[in-house]
């Protein structure tokens, strides 16, 4: 009997190029051996309760989208005790996640690593009682995702984000903040961004992370930016992000598996590209190989 397989769409992610390529995405998953169940998405929270709702009457999901059609489909994948496998078609303006496995960008390649490829088991991020699947962060420019108009991503793809960043600059503002990690390292200072990461690509730049990143390690990548004094600072930072190393004048980088952030005023947060709330204490942990995700073989790093 053919295994069954429920295809969620963000029709609206990205450019909408997915609609494009959906008929054909279906056909690879047929001459795989799946009977096919399509579902478009309506509405903000559609995919994941859709996946929870359904998920269990199928062997495997697949989801084109964004991060953020990503993200809902993941925290209702995690509502099930067994482990449903997922494929992802990253069909979004940036798509890090998909970035940091090694998924092509174009949707029929996609779709046979989704039909084809390998499970591999790869950390989620746990934020307070929600998830993510690749960055929780605060401060500088980490509102840009979910402001910038849909319009201007899909005219400049990558380039809106950066212009969104740019023009919000003058008001950038440090935060006060201490935070505790499970590793013992504690830490109090002004800081204008945070983010506690599993991926080798944020906001398309692979410069931002370190380059031993393992999504299946169990472990965070933190990055912490000191307050600049002056514009010429600016570029001490960006040297000091290029270059991916430890710890610098700006720059306070570890890996931890759990941190607690406490900060005087309500910050907010972006999960996944998505706003993520505000708050003035949170904790963040590590949901150790939580998800089974297909990917292409080379991807697979050999597990402890």
């Amino acid at each position: 009997m053919n295994q069954k397989l429920l295809f969620i769409i963000n029709p609206h992610a990205g450019k909408g190029a997915i609609q494009n390529s959906a008929l054909g995405c279906i056909d690879i998953f047929v001459k795989a051996g799946f009977d096919v169940t399509v579902y478009t998405t309506q509405k903000p929270l559609d995919a994941t309760n859709i996946v929870i709702e359904r998920a269990a009457q199928f062997d495997r999901i697949v989801c084109a989208g964004g991060d953020g059609t990503l993200n809902e489909v993941v925290t209702g994948l995690l509502q099930h005790t067994d482990r449903i496998p997922l494929g992802y078609i990253p069909a979004g303006t940036v798509n890090d996640f998909a970035s940091s496995l090694g998924i092509p960008k174009h949707p029929l390649e996609a779709a046979q690593i989704a039909a084809t490829g390998v499970i591999q088991q790869v950390d989620i991020g746990r934020f307070a009682d929600r998830n993510f699947c690749y960055i929780a962060a605060f401060g500088a420019f980490t509102n840009v995702s979910y402001t910038t108009p849909q319009a201007q991503k899909n005219l400049l793809g990558r380039t809106a984000y950066i212009l969104e960043g740019i023009k919000s600059l003058p008001h950038l503002k440090p935060y006060h903040i201490r935070i505790e990690t499970s590793c013992g390292q504690s830490l109090e200072d002004e800081l204008i961004y945070g983010m506690v990461s599993n991926a080798t690509s944020i906001g398309g730049f692979k410069e931002l992370t370190p380059h031993d990143v393992r999504m299946d390690d169990g472990l965070f990548e933190v990055v912490l930016i000191r307050q600049p004094k002056n514009p010429l600072d600016w570029q001490t930072i960006f040297n000091e992000l290029m270059q991916s190393k430890g710890d610098s004048k700006f720059l306070l980088r570890c890996k931890a598996s759990k941190l607690q952030i406490f900060s005087d005023e309500e910050i907010s947060w972006t999960l996944d590209g998505e706003f993520g709330g505000t708050t003035k204490k949170v904790e963040i942990s590590n949901n150790y190989r939580a998800l089974s995700i297909l990917t292409a073989p080379k991807t697979v790093r050999s597990t402890d």
